[in-house]
């Protein structure tokens, strides 16, 4: 099931919600205020894993020309 974030067009309260394949996110409320005015939005998300030799090497990192947390480039 993807993970999506949300953002209450009413309040500006952001959240995230576990959504079954297919829905959406369709039929949420907002937890703080109760609106149905919700906008998905596009999020990244980062992973790890060790790479050969131990090295840890990052996934879908916010930076296209490292492979890093941080760098010089993301800041």
């Amino acid at each position: 099931m993807p993970l999506y974030e949300f953002r209450c067009e009413k309040c500006d309260s952001v959240f995230e919600h576990l959504c079954r394949a297919g829905s959406n996110g369709r039929g949420l409320k907002c937890p703080k205020c109760d609106s149905a005015r919700l906008r998905r939005l596009m999020s990244v998300f980062s992973a790890r894993s060790k790479g050969e030799g131990g090295s840890r090497t990052s996934v879908g990192s916010s930076c296209s020309t490292c492979t890093s947390d941080s760098c010089a480039t993301c800041r």
